[in-house]
């Protein structure tokens, strides 16, 4: 259901039949909050987790590529981050602590889920699906909460390379962390409504992912 989370953003609330006291927060790909995000959140829910998929656009949504473009490149950064802020405080008054919250991204929401973990966002656990990450160990050991990061093997935006020093950078900070690289796929390749939909992977990794959420808040 549609819900007002901060004073500029409603967001798609999924409440769990057998709740388990943990929330997840899903951060959508440059398109905005659509309906495969919100198909994602349901998704979700049914492994008992308060869901709610976030809104970083405040309303705005795209099936074009180059507006999707436009919106990403004109969302601030600092802006991005008080939204999420604004969804753990949401859940909060839902009773679910931050402890027992994570912030899951896709694509540019990966990003910001990155951003997140190395920039004072609390939260129980962050999860990076192909999102922007960074391997600089200045950066990396402000990480306070578990990170699992799923990418694809071919993605040519974040590189395998770049992806294998992040592994190793987080490994040497001794910081819990999980990352997965799939030879066999691209770019948002868990995005069941794009041509680069690479079942396996996305199958394998939802399961890590679950169970990392289950381990960890």
């Amino acid at each position: 259901m549609e819900t007002q989370y901060s004073l500029k953003s409603k967001g798609f609330l999924d409440k769990p039949v057998n709740p388990n006291g943990k929330g997840v927060i899903l951060v959508h790909e440059f398109w905005g909050l659509n309906q495969q995000m919100k198909n994602t959140a349901e998704r979700v829910a049914k492994e008992g987790f308060l869901t709610l998929a976030a809104d970083l656009y405040e309303g705005k949504l795209t099936a074009d590529p180059a507006e999707a473009r436009k919106l990403k490149d004109g969302l601030k950064e600092e802006r991005a981050l008080e939204n999420l802020r604004d969804a753990i405080k949401y859940f909060q008054t839902l009773g679910v602590k931050p402890g027992k919250i994570a912030l899951w991204g896709f694509c540019m929401g990966g990003g910001f889920a990155f951003q997140a973990a190395t920039r004072g966002v609390k939260a129980g656990a962050y999860v990076i699906y192909y999102g922007r990450i960074l391997d600089d160990k200045e950066i990396l050991q402000n990480i306070q909460s578990p990170l699992l990061g799923a990418f694809g093997g071919l993605d040519q935006g974040i590189p395998r390379d770049l992806v294998e020093r992040f592994h190793v950078a987080l490994h040497d900070l001794e910081k819990p962390h999980e990352v997965y690289i799939y030879p066999e796929a691209d770019h948002a390749f868990a995005n069941e409504e794009r041509p680069v939909y690479h079942e396996k992977s996305a199958k394998d990794a939802w399961e890590k992912t679950i169970t990392f959420l289950n381990k960890y808040l």
